[in-house]
C-alpha cells in the first residue's frame, strides 16, 4: 500500500508539471504595456544627422524665425505618448530665444539672436533610453 500511494503521488506530480508547463506557455498577458521605442521629429525642415554624436537632427533657422517642434512616437499604439522638452534655460534667460509650451506635446521656439540651442525630446513613460536631440542652427550671419 505504501508503494501505491507513493506511485500515485509521483504520477500526479509529473502530470502537474507537464500541465503547468503546457498551459503556462499557452497563456497570454492581456494587459501588456506598450512603451515608446522611438521618437520621430515631424517638424518641417528637420534633417536627420545620423553621423553626428551630439544631436540626432538639425533645423536650420534665422533670426526672427518661429519654429514649432512636433514629434511622434513609435509604435503608434504606445500607452503613454507624452513628451518632456529639455533645453538650456540660461540661453532663454540671456534672451537668445524664447520657448512656449503649447500643451499639446509641441513647443514653439522664437529665435531672437544667433544661437544654436539643442532641444532634447524625452518620452515620459518608463523607457529612459528613448530621446531625440534636435539642434536649431541659427548662424551669426542670419542666413541658412
Amino acid at each position: 500500500m505504501k508503494k501505491s500511494v507513493i506511485l500515485t503521488i509521483v504520477i500526479i506530480y509529473i502530470v502537474a508539471i507537464i500541465a503547468v508547463g503546457f498551459l503556462g506557455v499557452a497563456m497570454k498577458v492581456y494587459n501588456e504595456k506598450k512603451y515608446v521605442e522611438e521618437i520621430v521629429c515631424t517638424t518641417e525642415g528637420f534633417e536627420a544627422t545620423p553621423d553626428q554624436k551630439d544631436w540626432d537632427g538639425v533645423i536650420k533657422a534665422k533670426k526672427g524665425d518661429v519654429i514649432v517642434i512636433k514629434c511622434a512616437v513609435k509604435p503608434d499604439n504606445a500607452d503613454n505618448t507624452d513628451f518632456d522638452f529639455v533645453y538650456d534655460q540660461t540661453d532663454v534667460d540671456a534672451g537668445k530665444y524664447t520657448v512656449t509650451d503649447n500643451g499639446d506635446n509641441t513647443i514653439t521656439i522664437k529665435i531672437l539672436k544667433a544661437c544654436s540651442p539643442v532641444i532634447t525630446v524625452r518620452s515620459t513613460d518608463r523607457n529612459p533610453g528613448v530621446s531625440l536631440r534636435i539642434k536649431i542652427d541659427c548662424p551669426k550671419s542670419g542666413s541658412h
